[in-house]
């Protein structure tokens, strides 16, 4: 038998989604990872997230993971409105611990993703450009460039790329989940272009602008400090809760 068995989105290019599991930091003996449309085997624990993927826990809690003896929920996107659905109740009636990257959720713990945990934070590169754009692959049709200005996307590389270059700019605008979240980790001066209401529930916002405006607003860029130190002192104490399940 496992002892604990880590879903998470792992078909996907989004570099976000494939970091974002605390099967890559924490250690939990015998384990192994699954996608959400895996079946999971026996095992003793089922962690499932981070991640946007409230209703895909939902549905793993219930259908995919029944052969766990204790599942939990890391880190995940929960909104309010999910906090009031029968699918939240059905998610804490299977789970032993349940968690949010959302702070400020009325009802449930609040975990920044655990990618916060990555080495690739202990020493990140000096900036060498002014600014760079990180876009999302996929809902960036509006979002206006500038010449001159480098440009990658969450759908290029590895976590380890993505840092690079995240760190590569003084300041960083991204139209990208986890591009804000590392962003702010690095200590980066962070224009967020948002096109969701999820990047309204980090630990402190950042600057945000419109997808045809943002370049009016690099002079507004501003710093989130403690936002690394805060995210894994957060995702150290809640390992602590999960290893106490056993």
């Amino acid at each position: 038998m496992l002892d604990a068995a880590f879903v998470h989105r792992r078909r996907t290019a989004n570099v976000g989604d494939l970091a974002c599991t605390p099967g890559a930091y924490f250690d939990f003996g015998n384990q192994q990872m699954f996608d959400f449309e895996d079946d999971i085997p026996d095992c003793k624990l089922a962690v499932l997230g981070g991640g946007q993927v409230f209703q895909q826990c939902v549905d793993a809690a219930i259908f995919q993971a029944p052969r766990a003896e204790k599942r939990v929920i890391w880190g995940v996107g929960i909104s309010p409105k999910d906090i009031a659905s029968i699918g939240f109740d059905l998610l804490e009636a299977n789970s032993a611990l349940v968690s949010t990257r959302n702070r400020g959720i009325d009802g449930c713990e609040y975990v920044p993703c655990v990618s916060a945990m990555s080495p690739l934070f202990d020493a990140p590169p000096e900036p060498i450009h002014d600014v760079v754009l990180f876009s999302h692959a996929r809902k960036s049709e509006n979002l206006v460039r500038v010449e001159g200005i480098p440009e990658r996307s969450n759908h290029d590389g590895t976590m380890a790329d993505a840092i690079a270059f995240l760190a590569s700019g003084d300041t960083v605008v991204t139209n990208s989940y986890h591009g804000t979240y590392w962003a702010m980790c690095l200590g980066r001066r962070v224009i967020c272009v948002p096109f969701s209401r999820k990047f309204q529930f980090f630990r402190e916002n950042p600057v945000m602008a419109r997808p045809d405006s943002w370049p009016e607003q690099i002079k507004h860029a501003e710093r989130r400090n403690g936002v690394l130190e805060d995210a894994q002192t957060l995702n150290k104490q809640f390992f602590e809760k999960v290893r106490n399940l056993w």
